[in-house]
């Protein structure tokens, strides 16, 4: 209804998922990175985890919308509520194929023979998407790793991500789902936005859809959405909507302080702010890593937790920041503040790792390639020098580089701690 008003091609704070509309935080390329690092890579399973409303369902759909592997075959569960041999029927259905009958075993056995084919043809591989997965049955995620057994001698072929609230998290925890939950490679985190980040938010949305350069909000609306939303894209969606409407109704462009506080009090907004949202990086504490994957140009600055039932990997890419624009800062009371307003400063990157950082036991440091990255700028970071043993260690451990002078964006990097150091 407000378009017209506001001069917008599109309803900027639509709460569906909308991958049009896909806005990269730290944590977020974090995640999306996890999704492409576990499929290409064929680690089995791949958990996400983050409160309501903070775009984890977002990044599922942004991956298969940017995906281009006509070897992968996507199941995307919705409702996963359901017992295993309902959910083996929805695979079958998927992909096309008449279940023989409705023997677990048997369809578990067929669903392997056709995958086993497909692999031998085109290297075809099966990716089970389960969205909201903290409402599946404890009986339904055990059963998975009868999926997860689905390989090769050299590849498997099933790839699982789980996508869900904390309590998928609590659940994997639960001693009768150990052996699944030691099976996950790559696991992350999404939590609350920054303050930084939800004004970033809120001016990418607004900018995707502007038909000229009059402001929509003034400095103090944002300031006031930015406190009072907690950090929570839905949260911030929501209250902008309402905003905007009222704005219409008031015929108010842009739309001030006092209009936001009213649509705060008509939805009895919760004035006090989450304990830790203003934390700076609220997923600090996780093992992370970093890694920079390019997808439609786009580089993607991202940390991945990783791990293995034989091995653990940490890594860390940093690309150069891009600051986020001017935070308006506007006390309860006041009236929106100027434009000129010092904005807080964003928090600063997380520091490369060091081998000698790494706990002991097997570890190595994974590298993602960036667009600029090469070889020998990786390997200083990593090692502290380049030099041909340096050099000669990396290829040996990468017999995918087959020239020094050319590394491809996208390609995986691992460095293994070298002897003596």
């Amino acid at each position: 209804m407000y378009k017209e008003f506001f001069h917008f091609k599109a309803e900027p704070f639509r709460v569906t998922p909308d991958p049009g509309f896909l806005f990269l935080t730290d944590q977020h390329r974090e995640a999306l990175a996890a999704i492409i690092y576990g499929i290409a890579k064929r680690k089995g399973f791949v958990c996400i985890t983050g409160e309501v409303g903070v775009g984890k369902t977002t990044i599922l759909r942004s991956y298969l919308d940017s995906v281009d592997e006509p070897a992968l075959r996507f199941v995307y569960v919705y409702h996963p509520n359901v017992s295993f041999l309902t959910l083996l029927k929805h695979i079958f259905k998927e992909l096309g194929l008449t279940p023989p009958g409705e023997d677990i075993a048997a369809m578990v056995d067929a669903l392997r023979a056709w995958l086993v084919e497909g692999h031998r043809a085109r290297h075809q591989t099966l990716v089970l998407m389960i969205d909201e997965a903290q409402n599946m049955p404890i009986g339904t995620l055990e059963s998975l790793r009868q999926l997860s057994n689905l390989e090769t001698a050299t590849e498997k072929l099933v790839q699982i991500v789980l996508v869900g609230q904390p309590e998928l998290d609590a659940l994997l925890a639960e001693r009768q789902l150990r052996q699944l939950e030691s099976r996950i490679a790559v696991r992350t985190r999404l939590g609350p936005l920054t303050r930084a980040d939800s004004l970033a938010y809120m001016h990418h949305r607004l900018k995707c859809v502007a038909l000229d350069d009059v402001p929509a909000f003034t400095d103090g609306a944002l300031a006031l959405i930015v406190r009072r939303a907690h950090g929570i894209p839905r949260r911030i969606n929501v209250l902008c909507d309402n905003a905007l409407m009222a704005g219409f109704t008031r015929k108010t462009r842009p739309v001030t302080r006092a209009i936001v506080a009213e649509v705060l009090r008509d939805m009895r907004v919760d004035p006090a702010p989450k304990v830790g949202w203003f934390a700076g990086l609220p997923w600090r504490g996780l093992a992370a890593v970093g890694g920079a994957v390019a997808i439609g140009g786009a580089v993607l600055t991202a940390g991945l937790s990783l791990r293995g039932p034989d091995e653990q990997v940490a890594g860390q890419v940093v690309a150069a920041p891009v600051p986020p624009p001017p935070i308006p800062q506007a006390a309860p009371d006041a009236p929106p503040l100027p434009a000129a307003v010092e904005s807080l400063p964003p928090p600063p990157p997380p520091p490369l790792p060091q081998i000698a950082d790494l706990p002991a036991g097997e570890r190595r440091v994974l590298r993602i390639v960036a667009p600029g990255d090469t070889l020998a700028g990786l390997t200083s970071q990593v090692y502290g020098a380049f030099d041909s043993r340096s050099l000669d260690w990396v290829k040996r451990n990468n017999p995918d580089i087959t020239d020094v002078d050319r590394i491809q964006v996208g390609q995986v990097i691992e460095f293994p701690p070298m002897p003596g150091k």
